[in-house]
C-alpha cells in the first residue's frame, strides 16, 4: 500500500486538492487525505498518490502555522510539505481534482478542459460521492474501480445544484479559530470523498 507523493505504478490513482497559495486549504487537505487514506487501504496492495497545489502558490512555502496546527490536532503530519505551483501536467495525470472553490475550479479547467468530468470542489464532491453511494448499480461498479465511481460523481451532477456553500474559505487573512473551522470542514468533506470513493480499492486487494 502507497500513500505519498512519492513516484507510484502508472495505475496510481492521483489525486490532487488545489487551492490560492497551496499553505492552508489544499495543503490541509493533502495531508489529511494521506493520514485517512492510509488507515482505509491498511493492508492494500491498491497504490494511491496525493499532492496538492496552488493556483498563485507560494512556491516552496511550508504550512501556515494556524493550519499546520490545525492539521496536527486532527493527527496529520505536516512535515516536510513545500507548496507548489499548479501546472496543467498536473491535471492531466490527476485521476480526481478537488478544489476548495468553484473559482479554483475554473481555474484548473482554464489548463485543462478536458478534466472537467474528474474535476469537483471539494464540497460539491462530498455530496456527490454520497449520491453515488446510494445509486442503484453502484455496488456493481468493477472490483469498486475508484476511476468508474468518479465518472459516476459527474454523471450525478444534475442531481445537486451548484452555488456559493461550494467554496471553502480562505482562512489566510483571518486568526487561528478561521484555519481550525476551514480544516474541520475540509476534515468533514473528506470523509465521504475517500470512503466512498477510494476505499472500495482496497476491498479488492484486502
Amino acid at each position: 500500500m502507497t500513500v505519498s507523493g512519492e513516484p507510484t505504478p502508472a495505475t496510481a490513482f492521483r489525486l490532487l486538492f488545489v487551492c490560492t497559495g497551496n499553505i492552508c486549504r489544499s495543503a490541509a487537505a493533502e495531508r489529511l487525505a494521506r493520514r485517512r487514506l492510509a488507515e482505509l487501504l491498511l493492508g492494500s496492495a491498491a497504490p494511491v498518490q496525493v499532492h496538492s497545489a496552488g493556483t498563485r502558490a507560494v512556491v516552496g512555502a511550508a504550512i501556515h502555522p494556524d493550519s499546520a496546527a490545525a492539521v496536527r490536532a486532527l493527527g496529520g503530519d505536516v512535515d516536510g510539505f513545500a507548496a507548489r505551483r499548479l501546472r496543467r501536467p498536473m491535471v492531466t495525470e490527476a485521476d480526481l481534482v478537488l478544489t476548495m472553490t468553484r473559482e479554483h475550479r475554473q481555474a484548473v479547467l482554464g489548463l485543462e478542459p478536458r478534466a472537467l468530468s474528474r474535476t469537483f470542489t471539494l464540497r460539491e464532491a462530498a455530496d456527490l460521492a454520497r449520491l453515488v453511494g446510494e445509486l442503484p448499480g453502484t455496488a456493481g461498479t468493477p472490483a469498486g474501480d475508484p476511476r468508474s465511481l468518479v465518472g459516476r460523481m459527474a454523471a450525478a451532477r444534475r442531481l445537486r445544484a451548484s452555488g456559493a456553500g461550494d467554496d471553502v474559505d480562505d482562512p489566510i487573512a483571518g486568526p487561528p479559530e478561521a484555519h481550525a473551522r476551514a480544516v474541520a470542514s475540509i476534515a468533514e468533506c473528506l470523509g465521504p470523498v475517500l470512503e466512498h470513493v477510494l476505499r472500495p480499492s482496497s476491498r479488492q486487494h484486502g
